[in-house]
């Protein structure tokens, strides 16, 4: 296939539509948590928020060592099977054994969650120990209920029924958002506030879809099914805590290297800081990664699938680069737009880094995929703990020196190395030809967007520079970078076919 030759417009259009679907509840659910924001930063204060920071990172690694990736093996293996029975015994198999392994692991921690504080938030802070137990307890029970809500998504995605994915996802988000202004606006419970929301909403959403799965497929399961699920998801549990590290452990190691007096305000600020970075992971690559998946699965001959690879990485990149560089560019503005408390301000440094950093990380994502069909999930842990080893390394030497602008400058150093990686090996397992080139020159314009913010925030910060005229002067680098990779990197034809996709859904 030439590098002028588009890709077949009919499988990716699917693609396309579907990840639009599963894109409208995430994009919600930012949008409102971008808006929330100002509510937070005020209602917790820096040291709250860098307390729910650590927080999220403990529902994700519990969540990971619990199991998720095996749940993710769910639908790898149940296009295996032909048979309606075989495929429902694949997905009650796994919901019913991930979801007993997490209550029995989360039941037995509740039981001496005591010793686990000082070990999970740290041994000095601003908020003391005895309210860090109340939200370590509401962190366990909570943890169950979300593995057995995924494993109803999941479930979903293989049924392509994005519209009531969706529907679901907004539904439980307006809930948790509502018991939130209650809890924490009016109560004044704190972060205990935000996860007894999160409590309730996920308990609700997990009882109502796990009821329907198994009434519809009945309560059974096959270890005869399970068996290679489990050895294909086993090596995946490492790389899922590996991934969950290379996102969230900079937190946790905030709050050992740095100064206790102020860790946990510091790890807030770098939270707002990362939360604003992280606009387009939540609201394309997650989304897109959700339909991609199963999409690839389906894909029988190894050539196409290895050219799908090749094509969509440049696109996947181009997208999250494109629009991570209005973030990149406007990010100082949205600190300030979004935290009331001035505390927060600070945290605009570490915008460039981190977006630059989910450019990387979105091309990790589809280069990945070859190994996963492969089945060579061992391999994959391989590259995760190699980038989790230079992500610990690099923030215990910068973190001491540079606070949590030395945590930005190691996520976009790692998430470098992770898709650089990707990428050799998913050239040697399925020969992927991916265009260097174009991917070279996405990410050149990230780097020129990142290093002219930095340079205009700094002048605008010693009021160099009015505040009309750094707007100005970051709209015209905006436009003039968006132009560059509308005409430097996708070709004539791409161009016209983008167009023509423009125009048809305007039809209709």
């Amino acid at each position: 296939m030439s590098s002028e030759e588009a890709p077949s417009g009919r499988p990716l259009g699917g693609l396309f539509k579907h990840s639009a679907i599963y894109s409208a509840a995430p994009f919600l659910r930012q949008i409102i948590s971008v808006g929330m924001t100002r509510f937070y930063t005020g209602w917790l204060g820096s040291a709250g928020f860098g307390v729910k920071e650590i927080v999220d990172f403990w529902l994700i690694g519990l969540q990971q060592l619990l199991g998720q990736n095996v749940l993710g093996g769910m639908m790898r293996f149940y296009f295996d099977h032909k048979s309606e029975d075989e495929r429902a015994r694949v997905v009650t198999s796994c919901t019913i054994l991930i979801g007993a392994l997490a209550w029995l692991i989360c039941g037995t921690a509740l039981l001496f969650h005591g010793p686990l504080v000082p070990l999970m938030f740290g041994e000095n802070g601003e908020i003391g120990g005895r309210e860090l137990a109340r939200i370590l307890q509401l962190t366990l029970l909570l943890v169950p209920f979300q593995l057995s809500t995924v494993s109803g998504f999941y479930y979903l995605m293989i049924l392509k029924r994005s519209t009531l994915f969706t529907s679901i996802q907004t539904v439980k988000l307006l809930l948790e958002v509502g018991l939130n202004f209650w809890l924490i606006g009016h109560v004044g419970l704190g972060v205990r506030g935000f996860l007894t929301s999160m409590l309730i909403g996920e308990a609700l959403t997990s009882l109502a879809l796990v009821g329907w799965m198994l009434v519809t497929l009945r309560p059974r399961v096959d270890f005869g099914i399970l068996r290679p699920i489990l050895v294909y998801g086993a090596p995946l549990i490492p790389v899922g805590l590996c991934q969950m590290a290379l996102h969230m452990i900079d937190r946790r190691l905030l709050i050992e290297y740095a100064d206790p007096a102020v860790a946990q305000s510091l790890t807030g600020i770098y939270g707002l800081g990362y939360k604003i970075s992280s606009l387009v992971q939540a609201m394309i690559i997650s989304p897109f990664m959700q339909v991609w998946h199963p999409f690839l699965f389906g894909v029988e001959d190894p050539d196409e699938r290895s050219r799908l690879v090749s094509r969509v990485g440049t696109y996947c990149v181009l997208s999250v680069g494109a629009a991570s560089l209005g973030l990149i560019l406007f990010g100082r503005q949205g600190v300030i737009l979004l935290a009331k408390n001035p505390d927060f301000w600070e945290a605009y440094k570490v915008i460039p880094l981190i977006a630059g950093g989910y450019v990387f990380w979105g091309l990790y994502h589809v280069s990945q995929m070859p190994l996963l069909i492969a089945k060579r999930t061992g391999r994959l842990f391989g590259i995760n703990l190699l980038a989790v080893v230079v992500n610990v390394v690099g923030n215990a030497l910068l973190i001491p020196r540079y606070g949590f602008v030395g945590a930005g400058v190691m996520t976009l150093v790692t998430f470098a190395v992770l898709s650089v990686s990707g990428m050799i090996a998913s050239r040697a397992e399925a020969h992927v030809a991916f265009e260097l080139g174009r991917l070279a020159s996405i990410v050149l314009c990230v780097v020129v967007g990142g290093a002219a913010a930095l340079w205009i925030d700094t002048l605008d910060a010693r009021s160099v520079l009015s505040v009309p005229l750094s707007l100005a002067v970051k709209g015209l680098t905006l436009v003039l970078l968006l132009g560059l990779l509308w005409i430097g990197v996708l070709h004539a034809e791409e161009r016209r076919q983008f167009r023509a996709w423009i125009a048809a859904r305007r039809g209709r």
